[in-house]
């Protein structure tokens, strides 16, 4: 029964659409940056993925209203 633990960081930029404007973001064009930092504990046949991680979504000022706004999140996985 082998026990493994490891941890890894994950950056990424990605564009995204909007159909709604709201009072923060103009809709239309905008993108999405995520920060997280990961935890992973394996033991046996099971893998358990912990990763925390930070999400802002604004449109670079190419709209009108461009106060972005930002996510907490949290994702949980278990692969067997």
């Amino acid at each position: 029964m082998e026990k493994t633990f490891s941890y890894y960081a994950v950056g990424s930029i990605g564009p995204l659409i909007t159909d709604a404007e709201t009072e923060r973001m103009s809709k239309g064009f905008a993108f999405a940056d995520v920060l997280a930092v990961g935890f992973t504990a394996s033991y046996d046949i099971f893998q358990i993925d912990i990763r925390p991680s930070l999400r802002h979504v604004s449109n670079a000022g190419l709209g009108s209203s461009n106060a972005g706004y930002n996510t907490k999140n949290v994702e949980f996985s278990i692969f067997v």
